[in-house]
């Protein structure tokens, strides 16, 4: 059951980035035509480019995050005794987690914080927020699990780290 909701995690992750860029290419596309041939105005389409943008790099990056195909530096783990790069690997995962779990919960409190709508659309911008602390809370739950395999052993020291 686990495999097939981190399966369907990984998809959806993929997903929600790809509709978000695919969305904003059409609308900025539709922008430049409408303005070039002066046929309208989409005043509304700032609010709407600055909400794909968010929800894009928000979800794109936990995308990253759960597959671990992002920027990584791992010549030093790579480089240590067996010992020393477990240790390195745990002491980073760690600080991943401190950190996700930060912005995690300081993500939450800025979603339900805002009350704010936009000035066009009249969106609540808490759904814009939304996104950091979703995101945040998916890779909180991936780092968590490889400190927990990094302790236990199961997840060895050569696999890349976080």
């Amino acid at each position: 059951m686990l495999a097939t909701l981190d399966n369907l995690t990984g998809k959806v992750l993929r997903a929600v980035p790809i509709l978000c860029l695919a969305a904003l290419f059409v609308l900025l596309l539709a922008n430049v035509f409408a303005r070039t041939f002066q046929l309208a105005a989409f005043s509304w389409l700032d609010e709407v480019v600055q909400g794909l943008f968010a929800w894009m790099v928000f979800t794109g990056t936990a995308a990253l995050w759960r597959e671990k195909d992002h920027f990584q530096v791992d010549w030093l783990p790579s480089s240590l005794p067996a010992l020393s790069a477990r240790i390195l690997r745990l002491a980073t995962t760690a600080l991943s987690i401190c950190f996700l779990a930060v912005m995690t919960i300081y993500g939450a409190d800025l979603t339900l914080s805002a009350k704010a709508l936009t000035p066009i659309l009249g969106l609540p911008s808490a759904l814009f927020y939304l996104s950091i602390p979703l995101s945040g809370a998916v890779m909180l739950v991936y780092s968590l699990a490889d400190f927990i395999q990094l302790l236990s052993g199961t997840k060895t020291t050569t696999e890349t780290p976080l």
